[in-house]
């Protein structure tokens, strides 16, 4: 069993992995704001400083309930958290595959991209949603 020391050394460690990650989510979306104000982009700084709250947001909401379950005595992860990821990270890969397929074959004809990292922003964040969904529904799910 873990003893008390353990456990705070553990627990100041994720604590400050969150505010640096949380401090680097607040100086992107500022610096991605002010650069689309000085364009005159008003909806692109807009929508960063969206964009930031939402994942500060969410990364506090992360932390929060990860702390009451450590300090409950609750592990953070157990066998079926590992299980569900496992599964999720798996299943949205495979799918991916055939996203980053797609995209391949549309882009030159339907989908008119910018460039290649238009296309690879696009691609990234539909496997971010997709990890997603498929956390959803392997967690909502008896494993």
């Amino acid at each position: 069993m873990k003893t008390k020391k353990k456990i705070n050394q553990n627990t100041r460690l994720r604590t400050t992995a969150i505010i640096i990650l949380c401090l680097f989510v607040i100086v992107t979306g500022t610096l991605f704001s002010l650069k689309s104000f000085q364009q005159g982009n008003t909806t692109g700084g807009i929508m960063g400083i969206v964009i930031a709250a939402a994942i500060l947001f969410l990364a506090i909401r992360v932390y929060r309930v990860g702390n009451k379950s450590i300090q409950e005595g609750y592990p953070l992860h157990d066998e079926r958290s590992r299980r569900v990821i496992e599964k999720a990270s798996s299943t949205a890969f495979y799918i991916s595959l055939y996203l980053l397929l797609a995209i391949g074959f549309l882009s030159e004809d339907m989908i008119p991209f910018r460039d290649v990292s238009q296309a690879t922003g696009i691609t990234v964040g539909g496997m971010a949603i997709l990890f997603a969904i498929c956390w959803v529904f392997y967690n909502n799910k008896e494993i």
